[in-house]
């Protein structure tokens, strides 16, 4: 571990399917990390960053390695909270895929000093660029219906980046209009645009006139596979 370096708080590993963006449906193993820098008002992982209740397990990296190579997926999600707050380049291990579901929030070509809890703050280095650009990263900028700010450097930094996609998660038509302002203002590749609907039970993903317009305008829409199949369930 680097001198400054945190370690990986880890909330829970499990395999499924990866229920939404443009890998839906492959089997894969999920690393989820514990903190976040957001507070979203209909987060679905909440466990990760809500109260003082301390739910997560410390690793290195190279117990983190082992826990990939001990399981079969080929696909590697690592989510959260918010995984871009560790060192997710130290975590490749060949014949693995790599996927990263991210807020968007922080560059990680550049280091990070966060605090997440009284007395405790998160540090790292800047990730290896030639590493990570070789993962799939899925970049969910929030909405204003998730009562959070936009940081307008990262969504520069990620607009221009050939690995990663955009996953937008939408309530109403006038979400979708306000992701048309976001991808204009940033140069974001529709083609690169992913809707998906809020919620989390089956009746929240069942809005076929929602998903008509989200086609009519040109996006890709994104299922919630594991919504539909699981609802709450956690580990799924």
């Amino acid at each position: 571990m680097d001198k400054y370096e945190t370690p990986f708080f880890l909330n829970e590993c499990f395999e499924s399917i990866q229920g939404e963006g443009n890998y839906a449906g492959v089997n894969s193993l999920f690393l989820r990390f514990h903190f976040c820098n957001l507070t979203c008002s209909w987060c679905d992982s909440k466990f990760t960053w809500f109260g003082n209740a301390r739910n997560y397990e410390e690793h290195s990296a190279g117990q983190i390695k082992e826990m990939i190579t001990s399981h079969n997926p080929h696909h590697i999600i690592l989510t959260g909270g918010e995984p871009t707050i560790y060192r997710l380049d130290k975590l490749a291990v060949p014949g693995k895929k790599f996927h990263v579901e991210s807020n968007g929030t922080f560059i990680p070509t550049e280091p990070l000093e966060i605090p997440v809890r009284e007395n405790l703050t998160l540090r790292r280095e800047a990730m290896v660029e030639s590493v990570i650009s070789h993962f799939n990263w899925v970049i969910s900028p929030k909405l204003s219906n998730s009562r959070q700010e936009v940081n307008e450097k990262s969504l520069h930094f990620w607009a221009g980046k050939e690995y990663c996609i955009f996953k937008f998660v939408v309530r109403t038509s006038e979400d979708i209009d306000e992701v048309e302002n976001v991808i204009e203002r940033y140069s974001i590749n529709r083609l690169k645009v992913y809707l998906a609907l809020e919620g989390q039970t089956l009746e929240s993903q069942l809005k076929p006139a929602l998903v008509d317009e989200i086609v009519k305008r040109g996006f890709n829409y994104s299922p919630r596979l594991h919504v539909v199949l699981w609802g709450m369930q956690r580990a799924k």
